[in-house]
């Protein structure tokens, strides 16, 4: 039987371990685009557990977070989640997570086993959202997420950056559209509609998809260069205006920074890292009708960059 499964995200390989068997029921579909053959670098560890361990009359140590759904407390070897419910309700935790210093091995706690069993779980963390972790380490990792659609076109990475309404559905929907017809000569890889990551390497900027997706579904594990960063608006007409304002574009990458938390340790390594992203990646202001038209300006503009 297997007890372990690997997956990897961002470049970062999550190797799942579990008091019972891993079926290929146990984790969607989704996230087996996500899964590969065994470690590599830059593996992190999570080990399944189904009882609660005895937290009464132990130091958890100094809390620096608490906003249901988490509590978060950093102990002298690591770090100590507990999930809470709202005030006013029982206080009994959800969840209790244990991670050493760096995040790189943690022991999830579960009450019981019935969701597990149940399978098709969309999160490897068996969390609402495996973000809470992974936002954790990307943010040592010179990375983080952006509220954003993310596509690779013609081999350049692509974000379309915006909160809920902005337009990152309808903009992945035109490119998927613009890549089935004949007219684009545009070869499109949709990365997720609704969550990418961004992540510096020695040779550059590079955005990676994730299993976050929103209205659509298809989404990849893969990545690219990122050659573009466009703020979304919708408009009546077709623009994509070069922004050079570093401040500016500082402050609308923040505004679209995912937060799972925000505690004193990530906002500080965040708010170094935004300002780096926006001095290097070119970034637009994309108007935009629902009609399409956008699609050639974007292909252009690429070819454009890609010439000079």
């Amino acid at each position: 039987m297997e007890y372990q499964r690997y997956y990897r995200i961002a470049d970062i390989t999550i190797r799942v371990e579990s008091d019972l068997p891993i079926t290929d029921r146990t984790f969607s579909n989704t996230l087996e685009l996500f899964r590969v053959d065994g470690p590599r670098a830059n593996t992190v560890t999570i080990h399944h557990h189904f009882s609660l361990p005895d937290l009464q009359e132990k130091d958890l140590g100094r809390e620096v977070y608490r906003k249901a759904p988490w509590a978060i407390f950093q102990q002298e070897d690591g770090w100590l989640y507990l999930g809470i419910l709202p005030d006013g309700f029982d206080e009994k935790p959800w969840v209790v997570a244990q991670f050493n210093q760096d995040h790189s091995e943690g022991h999830i706690y579960h009450p019981d086993a019935e969701a597990f069993h149940n399978g098709n779980l969309g999160s490897l963390t068996m969390f609402p959202s495996d973000q809470i972790l992974i936002a954790r380490l990307l943010a040592d990792r010179k990375g983080c997420y952006l509220h954003s659609a993310g596509a690779i076109l013609n081999g350049s990475g692509m974000l379309f950056v915006g909160h809920s309404e902005a337009g990152k559905t309808t903009t992945t929907r035109m490119l998927m559209d613009a890549a089935a017809s004949s007219s684009h000569l545009l070869k499109v890889e949709i990365l997720c509609d609704d969550r990418n990551i961004v992540r510096y390497r020695p040779e550059g900027w590079y955005v990676y998809g994730t299993w976050s997706h929103g209205d659509i579904l298809e989404v990849s594990p893969a990545s690219a260069p990122l050659r573009a960063i466009c703020f979304l608006e919708q408009a009546g007409e077709n623009s994509l205006t070069r922004l050079t304002d570093r401040q500016e574009i500082t402050r609308r990458l923040l505004a679209c920074v995912i937060k799972p938390f925000e505690t004193a340790d990530w906002w500080h390594k965040t708010l170094d890292l935004i300002p780096r992203i926006a001095g290097a990646v070119p970034c637009y202001l994309m108007q935009f009708d629902r009609g399409g038209a956008i699609v050639e300006k974007l292909v252009n503009m690429l070819s454009k960059d890609s010439s000079s």
